[in-house]
This record gives structure tokens, C-alpha cells and sequence, in this order.
């Protein structure tokens, strides 16, 4: 899959990477790192997210490469400017939010670079993804570390040290495989700090943010003799707390920590009125397969959905997805 993968980047001069709205860790760093690859290779590079980048990662982009998509000024057409149009850590195109129209409006070879679990990609060209791995980080370290002859450059051991510190939950959850563990240990000898990477993505949050969590957990729910637990958040929560949806980062691990639940979800109003759920498997659960009936998807321990449903009801009808998925993965 990587040879395929550096055979379409070496077709193309002008590369524009993407990755899903409200960027994270992994596809924030996944995308800077193979920036910075292509970049040094004499391509012409841009990084465009929606609906920005979010502030504890904006250590990753101190060249400032990351754009913020508008629609207008040097977005109105977007969609003309790249011969390859690369979505990171996502392989359904409407999860690009605001981008998708230009997406869909490109003539650009259209690709996905990903390791969630999902049904075969639609609407690209080409697709490069594997479920075995870590992050899209992993997966873009594999590209370049055979192809950089001593030292990564430090932008781009940063970002890919994010990135699989952001999906593997600093190493705790699941898909911390030897591997990436040897990938981590790779790029932490050659100088990238740990505490200072884990201070930057999490101990960022604001008075707001910690509002909003109590006022979250106050409205604790407990379901299925206590083996599902969730919160949710609706707009006049955010309103109330002065919070914006990037302070929701974390909510959903809350929960979890809680003995004898199996699943956690966090539930919230999006910004564009849809309902939204986070779920989080402690271990024997297929949270996946729970979203996939909403449409969305992930990892077997981690995964979210959206739909157009008042919050309430969607409340009710993943309450029930979980229960019956829990009565069939756990005997």
C-alpha cells in the first residue's frame, strides 16, 4: 500500500492535504509531517482545515502551513489550484464538513490516507488505508523513515510524535503496538520532548473548559446496571459556560474512568444543528459497529456518528444501539 501511496504523491507537483473538520492530533500531525516530506522534495504544498486549527495544536505548524478554510479571498477556488487532493485520517468525504463542496467541485485525483475500520472508500480516485495501524501518523512514518537518511527534520518528528501520541491516547488504549512504540522511541532519540508534547496537546485547557465539564458531569447518566455511562452537551451548555465545541476535547474519557462501565459517550449539539456522539469501549464492546448503524465509524474502541436528529431522540436511539451491541459482545 505505500509504494502505491509514493507512486500518486510522485505524480503530482501541487498537493493539497485535507483532513476532517475539526482536526485532531493525528490528522493535524500526519498532515504537517508529510508536508514537510513533500515540501522537501520541491513540491508546492498547502494544509487547509475547517473549521480552524484548534489552539493545542497550533505548536505543530510553526511554519504557519495550516489554513483555515473561509470559502473566499484565497479559498473561493480552492478547488481548481491542486493536482492531488489528499484526505488524511478520514475516508468518507463528507466528513470534510465546509470542504466537501470543493471537494466534490475538484478535477484533482482525489485520495485518502486512513486507518479507521470502514466499508471500502467512496468518492476517491484512490484510496490508501490500513486498519492495522496506530494513527495516519504511523502510517506516514512509514513512508518517510526509510526515505530520510539520518535525523527527521524537527517539524516533522514533532508532528508525527502527536500524531501517535494524540490516537493512542498517550500510549494507554489498545493500538499501542510494539510497533509504534518503536516508531515513538525512533523519533523521541532524536530529540522530540515528550512532557513538553503531552503539556502542549492536554494541559492547555481554560477556566471555560472546566466549567463546562462540571456542568457536564452534574447531568451524569448511568445506563444498563451501570455498564454504559454518558454526558451531554447541548449549545446553551457551551453558551452558558462560555465554552466553543474545541473545549468537548477529552469529555468523553470522563465516563470511562468510572469501574464497571464497559462503554462512554459524549453527546452534543454540532454546530450545524446535527446530533453528534463520541464512543469509548473500555475493552470487550464494538463501539464501530454501533456507528456504523448512524452512519459514522471509527475504531472497534473508539469511534462517533452524526445525525440530523433532535438531541434527545438521538439519545434514545444510540442508548439502544449500545445495549444491544453490549448484549452481543459481552457473555
Amino acid at each position: 500500500m505505500l509504494d502505491r501511496f509514493a507512486a500518486f504523491l510522485d505524480r503530482h507537483a501541487k498537493v493539497l492535504l485535507t483532513t476532517h473538520e475539526n482536526p485532531d492530533g493525528d490528522g493535524v500531525g500526519a498532515a504537517v509531517a508529510l508536508a514537510a516530506h513533500l515540501k522537501g522534495q520541491g513540491r508546492e504544498v498547502r494544509i487547509v482545515v475547517t473549521p480552524a486549527l484548534p489552539e493545542n495544536l497550533r505548536f505543530l505548524d510553526p511554519e504557519g502551513w495550516v489554513e483555515a478554510y473561509d470559502g473566499t479571498g484565497a479559498h473561493r477556488d480552492l478547488a481548481a489550484w491542486p493536482e492531488a487532493w489528499l484526505l488524511i485520517d478520514a475516508s468518507e468525504p463528507h466528513r470534510m464538513g465546509a470542504l466537501f463542496a470543493a471537494f466534490e467541485a475538484t478535477k484533482a485525483e482525489r485520495a485518502c490516507l486512513d486507518h479507521h475500520m470502514k466499508d471500502e472508500p467512496k468518492g476517491f480516485d484512490d484510496e490508501f488505508t490500513d486498519s492495522t495501524a496506530s494513527a495516519s501518523a504511523e502510517l506516514v512514518y512509514d513512508l518517510v523513515r526509510p526515505r530520510i537518511g539520518g535525523d527527521l527534520p524537527p517539524v516533522m518528528a514533532q508532528a508525527l510524535y502527536a500524531g501517535l501520541v494524540s490516537d493512542t491516547g498517550n500510549f494507554r488504549h489498545s493500538n499501542s503496538t510494539p510497533k509504534v512504540h518503536h516508531a515513538a522511541a525512533d523519533l523521541l532519540a532524536q530529540g522530540v520532548h515528550p512532557s513538553r508534547t503531552f503539556n502542549a496537546l492536554y494541559q492547555t485547557a481554560t477556566p471555560a473548559k472546566l466549567k463546562l465539564f462540571g456542568r457536564a458531569l452534574e447531568g451524569l447518566q448511568m445506563r444498563d446496571g451501570g455498564r454504559f455511562a454518558y454526558v451531554a452537551v447541548t449549545m446553551a451548555d457551551l453558551a452558558a459556560c462560555g465554552a466553543t465545541h474545541e473545549d468537548l476535547d477529552e469529555l468523553v474519557e470522563e465516563p470511562r474512568k468510572l469501574r464497571g462501565v464497559e462503554v462512554a459517550a459524549l453527546f452534543s449539539e454540532a454546530a450545524d444543528g446535527r446530533a453528534k456522539v463520541s464512543l469509548r469501549s473500555r475493552e470487550r464492546v464494538d463501539v464501530n459497529a454501533v456507528c456504523r448503524v448512524f452512519g459514522g465509524g471509527g475504531h472497534r474502541l473508539a469511534s462517533g456518528a452524526k445525525a440530523a436528529l433532535p438531541l434527545e431522540a438521538f439519545i434514545a436511539q444510540v442508548e439502544a444501539a449500545v445495549s444491544d451491541q453490549m448484549s452481543r459482545d459481552i457473555v
